[in-house]
């Protein structure tokens, strides 16, 4: 959905946000199941590519944000092609279920992919925030104070003293785009006055950009080659240079 949002953004042809509305519509409704009339409403992790069955009934820790952020993305996307008065609403049966599964979930991690993550979704929303989109920044401060967290747990092991044939690499330039996106969001705030003037964001900015040089770091230990010829990075090749491209140009990935 996000890669279909973009698309429209690039070349300007709306047919690309319109497949990716069509498709949140259809895989909503069999991602989405209540374990029973009591509890809360869940999300499984992934399904046939049918649609017809679960293959892994857990649920992504991550996983609901991403699907509010992606839903937002959608109608911000949409926004772009209509005038005021043609505006309507989209998924809202969609975003409900979604906004309810997202009430308390623990966003922290030690995961450097899913903290990746974490900062992802806090430049999407800052992007969201910005075109008017999502109106405060309640949830934004919650992300960047779950992903602040999240790193000083992930860092408090040393991880990059590892030796690489424990390393995956995907995972860590995860983190690595991630923390490149600061800086997308650092020029938001500055030239938006309703988000320079809130402190409390600004403290937690400078807080993650202390993390900075962890992702150069890592960015500098897999642009070695000599650290890329293990059985590990062997195995995992194609997502890790996947990764690794991404890492060197990521505005694209993480603009919406």
């Amino acid at each position: 959905m996000h890669a279909l949002n973009n698309t429209t953004t690039v070349t300007g042809d709306i047919k690309y946000v319109k497949w990716a509305l069509e498709l949140a519509q259809t895989i909503h409704p069999s991602f989405i199941y209540q374990p029973n009339n009591n509890t809360q409403k869940k999300m499984y992790w992934k399904m046939s590519i049918n649609l017809k069955h679960p293959l892994i009934l857990s649920m992504g820790q991550h996983d609901p944000l991403d699907g509010f952020i992606k839903y937002n993305e959608i109608k911000n996307g949409m926004k772009k092609f209509e005038n005021k008065k043609s505006q309507k609403k989209y998924l809202e049966n969609e975003f409900h279920e979604i906004t309810e599964i997202c009430k308390n979930i623990n966003l922290t991690t030690d995961d450097p992919l899913g903290i990746g993550g974490l900062l992802f979704d806090a430049i999407r929303i800052t992007q969201l925030i910005t075109n008017n989109i999502l109106k405060n920044t309640q949830l934004l401060e919650l992300v960047l104070d779950s992903s602040i967290l999240s790193l000083k747990y992930y860092t408090k092991n040393n991880p990059l003293e590892y030796p690489k044939q424990y390393r995956l690499a995907f995972r860590e330039l995860g983190l690595v785009i991630g923390l490149k996106g600061l800086k997308i969001m650092i020029d938001l705030i500055n030239k938006n006055p309703n988000l320079s003037q809130i402190n409390s964001l600004n403290k937690r900015i400078n807080i993650l950009e202390e993390y900075l040089r962890l992702g150069n770091n890592i960015e500098n230990f897999w642009i070695n080659k000599e650290n890329r010829n293990t059985k590990i990075w062997i195995e995992h090749r194609d997502i890790n240079m996947v990764m690794l491209a991404t890492a060197l140009e990521p505005h694209r990935f993480l603009r919406i």
